[in-house]
């Protein structure tokens, strides 16, 4: 099945980009970087295909259009370009992140791993932590349940299909704000296995993540929020669609390791706030909204979740707007 591999950078082309650069062509994969407005302009690739402000532009895609400049919401224009140029399965990470050698591996839709079977959000870290004593937990974990439930397997392997599969990262995974700031020094290292999160609640994020065409309107990434919120709630948004269908979603051990760049940390934190305050009562509404069942609905109900949010101002109202084009753009785009 043919893969393509989505980042989106301000930086300058670095040996991890070059790297990547040349492994996806090695791979045969699909490779794309969508610049923004502090992308450096003498950005360029050797052998994937890199898109500035005015290529973008360029573009017939709604949302390329209206996307607002120095945006990670940006990403979803190269999550359209994988799509339109027949990629089953899009990948996606970040300029920070170095592949590990099982990175490149062939993605494959059928597992046969344990299932969780906790009905209630779980500390997804717990699983997978290579040191009983480390202690850590996702963003976007409600701060509340940090501690988290004993997590209960299912005591033999099923065999499923996962449309979607979230790695974990080594040495600096995906954590907010206020655990860098407690944890100066993280050197965190995960277990190379695999589950499937059942009916539990986890946040999953954009850091190491492989999606399935056929769910390509859930890739959708909010505008109208802070960029430390925005693939957290689409991860809630996407939880709450596909559980609604019995539809699979897979962690899986790390074939990433993250060399951070340059955080502000108070600036996180600030912009992780409305996460800390809100992430249980948006999942409250998100569960509580009337969506309708069957793989045919997906942007219908992936709507019907927008406006309930939006109806609760967690969204600006021009989200609308974005989310319109989007799903314009995906229903132009021939799945496969």
């Amino acid at each position: 099945m043919k893969t393509g591999l989505i980042i989106t950078t301000i930086n300058k082309l670095n040996k991890n980009l070059k790297n990547i650069d040349l492994q996806t062509n090695l791979n045969d994969w699909d490779f794309c970087i969508i610049g923004d407005k502090k992308t450096p302009k003498e950005f360029k690739l050797r052998y994937g295909k890199y898109l500035n402000i005015n290529s973008q532009k360029k573009l017939k895609f709604k949302f390329s259009s209206i996307c607002p400049l120095n945006s990670y919401a940006r990403k979803n224009i190269g999550y359209l370009i994988l799509a339109q140029n027949n990629n089953h399965f899009i990948v996606e990470t970040d300029d920070d992140n170095y592949p590990k050698k099982n990175f490149f591996k062939k993605r494959i839709l059928t597992h046969n791993v344990k299932k969780i079977l906790n009905k209630s959000w779980v500390n997804i870290y717990n699983f997978f932590l290579l040191k009983k004593n480390d202690f850590v937990w996702p963003r976007g974990l409600p701060l509340d349940e940090i501690d988290g439930d004993k997590i209960f397997l299912s005591k033999k392997k099923i065999k499923a299909n996962f449309v979607l599969q979230q790695g974990v990262c080594d040495l600096n995974p995906d954590v907010d704000a206020i655990y860098r700031m407690y944890k100066k020094k993280i050197n965190v290292k995960f277990k190379n296995i695999e589950i499937n999160i059942g009916k539990s609640l986890t946040p999953f994020n954009s850091q190491n993540t492989t999606w399935h065409i056929s769910i390509l309107p859930l890739m959708y990434l909010p505008v109208t929020c802070s960029m430390r919120a925005t693939d957290i709630w689409r991860s809630f948004i996407a939880i709450r669609i596909l559980k609604l269908n019995s539809i699979n979603i897979l962690f899986n051990g790390p074939s990433v390791f993250q060399k951070r760049n340059h955080h502000n940390l108070i600036l996180d934190f600030k912009d992780e706030t409305s996460m800390y305050i809100n992430n249980k009562k948006i999942m409250e509404i998100l569960n509580k909204t009337k969506l309708k069942k069957g793989i045919s609905n997906l942007s219908t109900n992936l709507v019907l979740c927008y406006k309930a949010l939006i109806k609760n101002g967690f969204f600006e109202k021009k989200e609308f707007m974005y989310l319109k084009a989007w799903v314009k753009d995906c229903e132009n785009i021939k799945l496969i």
